[in-house]
């Protein structure tokens, strides 16, 4: 029963591979079938035309001999290469055939095609066209681009080339460059750019580059696009075809097929907000742009900034506008921000210490309803005495206090006084004893023998009758009274004038001290006789 179950098996196996081979072998034969089809080609060649006269187009000749002889052998020997979607290169022939066309290669419907110009072997004053059934690669110009082979109602049809002249006109719209004031006329150059000129100027405004605006037509106008402008720089391609066939300007101003095409200067005004001391949302202090002469546009929001309130914006004539009002920028304008100074900061400094207040504006530091803001407490400095705030640091301003009203931020100066010290208390001086000098009898005793009695004698001697005329007659002892005196004390010794005085008072002394012994000795010999 086994055997034939797996007989059974095999066989089933057997018939499915051989299946599976059938049918492999019809896909083979037939993918074989198709790897032998060829695939059918097409000639290709390559044709030219050339704008020659102004509004005629261009000219296509029929054969040789038709046209300039320059622009013939131009055409014969422009290097040319094709290169089809397998990375095979072709270098056209530099061969004219009877019909002015230069033969290419075969090529199958659908392939597509790369075509390379050299743009250096054109003449001065021509440039390659543009064609809108072209995909262009970024090269010079136009000189570079890929087709897809196709026929024309089942016949080839050549591939044109088409060669054109163009001038550019730029318009300054009273505008000048460095004092001149006509247009500029440049010609676009085989690489299909032109030459700028450099940027115009005019007063109080801003240059704001070379524009294109598009007519207010009916077609325009039903695709919403009536007075929309092109811009158009130094990396902008130019071609005849692409610039003086479409309507780009009003063709009063600038009429289509005259090889010629306008370029205006825009001239934008710029306009800038400053915020004046304050900040907008970004943290910006200023915010600036520029936007088309005439063009309206919104003020902005206002500012912010500490211990004051945004009033409105102002220009430099002193009109003021509001944020969000409208605005016609006709030139340059200068918005700045107006405040109104809520809160003011009063700076307090002693030397190197600073100490800052708020005080409302218009108010005293003492008076206002900032209630966490007040006075500093008065300062000190060794042997100083505080006098007073004052707005001038040499003290020489005005006296502040917490009544003083604050009008705008101020600074204010810590005034000291230096303190005085007293006059030192003198020493008292004492009065210095007289003592005479060694050997001098003191001037003020009393001489032994004479006392009160011996006064009384000398007093009442008789006296002889000749008293007058005669040498023996007695002479009256001076008298030496004792008095009493009141004690002064003598002055300090000190510097000449004491030396000098009690020299005198000893010289004094000294005398009266001689005349007293004199008398003395005269006494005592008329005694003995």
């Amino acid at each position: 029963m086994n055997n034939k179950i797996i007989k059974k098996v095999i066989s089933l196996a057997v018939a499915f591979v051989a299946t599976i081979g059938l049918f492999a072998g019809t896909v083979t034969a037939q993918a074989a079938d198709k790897g032998t089809a060829e695939v059918k080609k097409y000639p290709l060649s390559l044709d030219m035309d050339i704008a020659l006269d102004p509004g005629y187009g261009h000219t296509h000749p029929g054969g040789k001999g038709q046209i300039d002889k320059n622009i013939e052998s131009m055409w014969e020997n422009l290097p040319i290469t094709v290169e089809d979607e397998n990375g095979k290169k072709i270098d056209v022939k530099k061969n004219l055939q009877s019909n002015f066309q230069r033969f290419v290669g075969d090529f199958a419907i659908g392939e597509k095609l790369t075509i390379t110009i050299d743009t250096d072997k054109i003449p001065v004053g021509y440039h390659l066209s543009h064609d809108t059934d072209r995909t262009y690669i970024p090269a010079k110009g136009y000189s570079k681009f890929t087709v897809t082979y196709k026929l024309d109602d089942g016949k080839p049809i050549p591939l044109r080339i088409s060669f054109g002249k163009l001038n550019v006109k730029f318009d300054l719209k009273g505008g000048n460059i460095e004092g001149k004031t006509d247009p500029i006329v440049n010609t676009v150059k085989t690489d299909n750019t032109v030459d700028f000129p450099a940027d115009p100027a005019k007063k109080n405004l801003v240059f704001g580059g070379w524009y294109t605006e598009l007519p207010d037509i009916e077609y325009y106008q039903n695709h919403n696009m009536a007075g929309k402008r092109y811009y158009w720089n130094k990396k902008s391609l130019f071609s005849d075809t692409s610039c003086d066939v479409p309507q780009w300007n009003d063709e009063k101003l600038d009429p289509r097929g005259d090889y010629q095409f306008l370029l205006r200067a825009q001239w934008n005004a710029k306009v800038s907000f400053n915020a004046n001391g304050g900040t907008f949302i970004d943290g910006k202090a200023e915010k600036s742009g520029a936007i088309r002469q005439g063009k309206s546009i919104k003020m902005l929001a206002a500012p912010t900034r500490e211990d004051y309130q945004f009033l409105n914006w102002v220009d430099a004539a002193g009109k003021t506008y509001k944020p969000g009002e409208e605005y016609t920028l006709n030139a340059n304008t200068v918005f700045t921000a107006k405040w109104k100074q809520i809160r003011s900061t009063v700076t307090f400094k002693n030397g190197d210490k600073t100490q800052t207040v708020k005080v409302e504006t218009g108010k005293a530091i003492d008076t206002d309803a900032l209630k966490d803001q007040s006075m500093p407490k008065n300062p000190t400095k060794d042997g100083y005495t505080f006098k007073e705030w004052n707005t001038k640091a040499d003290g020489k301003g005005k006296a502040f206090t917490g009544t003083t009203l604050v009008n705008s931020d101020l600074t204010v100066y810590a005034i000291f006084t230096k303190n005085l010290k007293p006059a030192p208390t003198p020493d008292p001086i004492l009065p210095a004893p007289f003592e005479p000098e060694s050997g001098m009898e003191n001037p003020l005793s009393v001489p032994e023998s004479q006392t009160p009695e011996t006064k009384q004698e000398l007093s009442h001697a008789p006296k002889s009758e000749h008293e007058h005329n005669t040498a023996h007659e007695y002479v009256k002892s001076p008298i030496v009274e004792h008095k009493t005196e009141k004690h002064v004390p003598d002055m300090p010794k000190t510097g000449e004038s004491a030396s000098v005085v009690a020299l005198i008072s000893a010289l004094g002394f000294a005398i009266a001290g001689f005349a007293v012994v004199r008398l003395r000795r005269v006494f005592e010999a008329k005694s003995v006789r």
